[in-house]
């Protein structure tokens, strides 16, 4: 049985099992504990939609870094916080998100310019832009004006990221006293800074119920910890996505160049302005593009849980205890039956629609846990990806093998491999596919 030791080398081993057994489960060990890897797509929504109750989170770990959360919790605490934020991001103003992410956008893409000598993408650029759209939009508060680094977030739940794949009781077992410090010096930090939102003088009605909450008699609840979350998940997601998206631009020039033919037409007709960010947000090659770049390149690649009682799966039985994971590399399962699955097709994604098994379903998960942002996030990637495919040419600086690092979310171990410069400094006929 095969031994896995960190999440990193599980999605290592995703990709592998993806290609060589597509659509088959696999038992695997960790920390001493029996791990079932699901690919089956039945199997996966069973475990994710029909015997919910039986398969609980696992996120120990990141409960005992930044604390209980709408992302870590279940039954009536989950329900309790998904009805505080949940309407936001389900009811939000589609103009405002278009002009907010267009905004970010543009910005992005002027520092990627500037970066235009450096071999490895900036991505931490690609992060500030992404978590400057969602303060703006859900928190209404400019990124400036959070008081810390703004990096905390993503660190913290990369450092709490560690464990993930230890027992519980086990997570301190082999890692150096440092980095115990660190995550306990950040959540300090962190917290600290977070408190400054409390004194606003009108805060955004977000905040405020965010704030009313810690009001609630037994609740359990605090206004930090579920920012943390809310910073985490609302735009790690998105800004390694992007990522992602640059790196499949690079990989692929004939990619490339059909969308800024789509995106330069979409300029042509609405230069600038509200109008601009709208069609961008409707854009189809852009949609479908963002289907492929989901199904290849989930940023979440898989969903973990625990299973509570005896389950009978499609080729092997669940038992009390054991660890589940449902791969959204595998269970993305549209396109398998393409010469080549692993290459983005934007019109065989048009073919096949965006139901599931595509990137744009599966990847957000599904069922009553499916992403509450998962609309937010396909506007913003929409209209973020159309400003950078018009503004920037991407070429690949090397072609060394990919190497998957989990850190709360998949990123490229050492960074993307990609050059960016302005696309008005690029020969014209490197436009073309």
């Amino acid at each position: 049985m095969k031994h896995m030791n960190t999440a990193s080398d599980c999605c290592t081993y995703l990709y592998e099992q993806a290609r060589s057994a597509p659509g088959r489960n696999s038992v695997i060990e960790s920390d001493g504990r029996r791990v079932l890897v699901v690919q089956d797509w039945v199997d996966a929504d069973r475990i994710m939609r029909r015997n919910l109750a039986n398969y609980p989170k696992n996120l120990h770990w990141f409960v005992q870094v930044a604390g209980n959360s709408r992302l870590t919790e279940e039954g009536e605490a989950w329900k309790f916080r998904w009805d505080l934020s949940q309407p936001f991001f389900s009811k939000y103003d589609h103009a405002r998100g278009c002009a907010v992410s267009l905004q970010h956008a543009q910005n992005m893409a002027r520092h990627l310019a500037a970066s235009s000598g450096r071999a490895v993408l900036d991505e931490g650029v690609i992060h500030e832009s992404m978590l400057s759209i969602f303060t703006q939009m859900f928190l209404e508060v400019a990124l400036q004006d959070v008081p810390m680094p703004h990096g905390n977030a993503s660190r913290l739940i990369e450092l709490a990221s560690a464990f993930a794949f230890k027992a519980p009781g086990k997570e301190r077992g082999g890692y150096p006293r440092e980095h115990l410090r660190e995550i306990l010096a950040l959540r300090k930090e962190t917290f600290a800074a977070l408190q400054s939102l409390r004194g606003l003088p009108q805060p955004a009605p977000l905040l405020k119920k965010l704030l009313d909450a810690e009001l609630v008699e037994g609740a359990d609840f605090q206004f930090e910890k579920e920012l943390v979350m809310l910073f985490g998940a609302g735009t790690d997601t998105a800004a390694y996505s992007v990522g992602w998206a640059l790196h499949l631009l690079a990989q692929y020039p004939e990619v490339q160049a059909r969308l800024q033919r789509a995106v330069d037409a979409v300029y042509a007709a609405h230069p600038q302005g509200p109008a601009l960010a709208e069609a961008l947000a409707s854009c189809p090659e852009l949609k479908y593009f963002i289907a492929e770049l989901l199904r290849l390149y989930p940023p979440l690649p898989f969903v973990t849980r625990v299973a509570k009682g005896a389950d009978q799966l499609s080729d092997m039985a669940a038992q009390p205890g054991d660890v589940v994971i449902v791969s959204l590399v595998g269970v993305n399962h549209k396109g398998l039956a393409r010469t080549d699955p692993w290459v983005p097709d934007i019109d065989a994604a048009m073919r096949e629609g965006i139901g599931a098994g595509s990137g744009t379903h599966s990847s957000f998960i599904w069922g009553p846990r499916v992403c509450g942002g998962r609309d937010f996030a396909l506007l913003e990637l929409s209209v973020v990806l159309g400003v950078l495919v018009h503004e920037l040419q991407c070429t690949a600086s090397s072609q060394e093998a990919l190497a998957y690092e989990w850190v709360g979310q998949m990123r490229r171990k050492g960074g993307h491999r990609v050059r960016v410069a302005p696309r008005s400094t690029v020969a014209p006929e490197a436009h073309l596919p």
